[in-house]
């Protein structure tokens, strides 16, 4: 009997509790201000304005008028199959009927979100040179939250429209410890300009890791095509034996020892740990006249020459 008692009060108790909620519960839901959304676009005036045309945009605006064939604005208006064509500036900053001064009536990329800066960029840009809005969503840079801005202006007269005129330059702002690394006695030419951050690396994609053009021994092959065989002996650190590949004894940008050699004293060791230094020559493995062909041999599965 008390146990019904109790599951009768219980069973109140929840339907009154019900009730409650369905008079104020939802009421007080209602009532509960949002957040404020703190979108740049949401201030944005413009969207259903009037165009009005480049001309009319630069007649104030005359410090942005371009001062080369090569910028957004000149690429836009003097292409005639350009859908924008004759309203290059508008092309980006939106319709400028509603602007006239107000600032809210105009798109000022610079204040988008990231997501937002990037969707304006790839209106044009979805499959251009690098860029695939897929694979951009994969990259490290996007995992950084850069947008397209970070290295491009739309007001550049720069090559490819980067905020610098050199592309190493843009890379450095982020990247500052590969300088330092590029400058060290043995090192890839970039500082030299006989290749460049891009030769290996695609800003845009992260389809290979390191935002790599391409798989790392597949890369080094293209100027290093002697070391790729196929040999009769190939060394099974390459990438298709499951190894690091060139990296597993090579740094890429740039070392204080001979070839960009990693620990060249001990660096057979690191796998070959049986073979004590005891039992060979002094100085390097491949450098005493022993395991000179050490990418690969035709006669010797020792790499011996």
């Amino acid at each position: 009997m008390r146990n019904r008692e109790r599951l009768v009060t219980i069973a109140w108790g929840v339907t009154i509790f019900a009730l409650w909620l369905s008079i104020y519960g939802v009421g007080w839901t209602q009532e509960t201000p949002k957040p404020e959304d703190s979108l740049y676009l949401d201030t944005y005036k413009g969207a259903g304005a009037e165009r009005i045309g480049s001309e009319q945009c630069i007649l104030c605006h005359s410090d942005r008028a371009p001062k080369s064939l090569i910028s957004h604005v000149s690429l836009i208006d003097r292409d005639k199959e350009n859908p924008d064509y004759g309203y290059g500036c508008e092309a980006c900053h939106g319709p400028g009927g509603a602007h006239n001064g107000d600032v809210a009536g105009i798109i000022q990329p610079a204040k988008l979100e990231i997501d937002d800066a990037v969707k304006l960029c790839s209106r044009c840009h979805s499959d251009l040179r690098s860029f695939n809005s897929q694979e951009w969503n994969l990259s490290e840079h996007s995992y950084a939250d850069l947008s397209c801005l970070a290295c491009h202006s739309g007001h550049s007269e720069y090559k490819y429209f980067l905020v610098k005129d050199e592309k190493i330059e843009v890379c450095f702002q982020c990247h500052t410890e590969k300088r330092a690394e590029l400058n060290m006695r043995s090192h890839h030419p970039v500082e030299e300009g006989q290749i460049s951050c891009v030769s290996c690396h695609n800003p845009h994609s992260g389809k290979f890791e390191r935002q790599l053009r391409d798989e790392t021994d597949k890369l080094c092959f293209e100027c290093h095509g002697d070391k790729e065989g196929p040999f009769a002996y190939d060394h099974d650190v390459d990438q298709a034996s499951g190894g690091e590949g060139c990296l597993t004894c090579h740094f890429v940008h740039g070392s204080n020892t001979d070839n960009l050699i990693r620990y060249p004293q001990r660096l057979c060791l690191e796998c070959h740990s049986e073979m004590g230094r005891g039992n060979h020559f002094p100085g390097t493995c491949w450098a005493s006249g022993c395991h000179s062909e050490i990418h690969g041999s035709y006669s010797n599965s020792l790499f011996l020459k």
